[in-house]
């Protein structure tokens, strides 16, 4: 009885979990003062391992409400990413952070002096293909795109626990999926090099129980059959 609900449960996760790796923007951050640190955190939220060669990553950045345009000192294609993990692209004391707080290696990073403020639209793609999407790409929004307190703009801002999909049009309202970590991020870069924690969607504890519903139908069958 055990080993069948086990199945029947590791059946219904893989139904969902699919097998497209999904790359999200999981955490960002804009400094308060001077030009760093500046970058953004990206997750594997998906079940399988990402292959930047077979699957070309590409950052895109939208100055001043202008339309996207790639950074091709980002365009990475080759190494991996294993699902649940984390990838921090940013300014060298990220990178600095990142080692005195894990160990040198430890989260994957690529260094890169980004330039964008809180108005500049961010995107990743994967294959060509659009994973996330931070701010309104053409579209100007003045000093940031800010929502509840949160803000594109001198902050460093997390994903909110639970979500596990990716905004490929973007929002004007980043607080719908974003939470501010810190406003004095020159001084906090808290949250950065750790993998939000994936909380399953509705519908997966929907399958589950569907499972268990059915290995109890079947186990009162066999014993009104006795």
């Amino acid at each position: 009885m055990k080993k069948t609900l086990i199945t029947l449960i590791g059946l219904a996760a893989l139904s969902l979990a699919g097998v497209q790796a999904q790359l999200l923007i999981s955490q960002y951050v804009e400094t308060e003062t001077g030009t760093s640190p500046k970058g953004i955190e990206l997750w594997n939220a998906g079940s399988t391992t990402i292959d930047f060669t077979t699957s070309n990553l590409t950052v895109l950045q939208g100055t001043n409400g202008a339309a996207l345009t790639s950074i091709a000192a980002i365009t990475t294609a080759t190494g991996t990413l294993p699902a649940g993990s984390v990838l921090v692209i940013g300014t060298t004391d990220l990178g600095t952070y990142l080692t005195n707080t894990f160990g040198s290696g430890v989260v994957k990073f690529v260094s890169y002096t980004f330039t964008f403020n809180g108005d500049d639209a961010i995107q990743i793609q994967l294959g060509g293909v659009v994973q996330d999407t931070l701010g309104t790409p053409g579209t100007d929004p003045g000093a940031s795109w800010s929502g509840n307190s949160v803000s594109t703009a001198n902050q460093n801002i997390s994903l909110k626990t639970g979500i596990t999909t990716g905004d490929t049009v973007g929002s004007a309202d980043p607080s719908i999926r974003f939470e501010t970590t810190s406003t004095t991020p020159s001084s906090n870069l808290s949250g950065f090099g750790v993998a939000p924690v994936a909380v399953p969607e509705p519908s997966t504890w929907a399958l589950i129980g569907i499972g268990s519903a059915f290995l109890l139908w079947r186990i009162r069958r066999k014993n009104s059959a006795v």
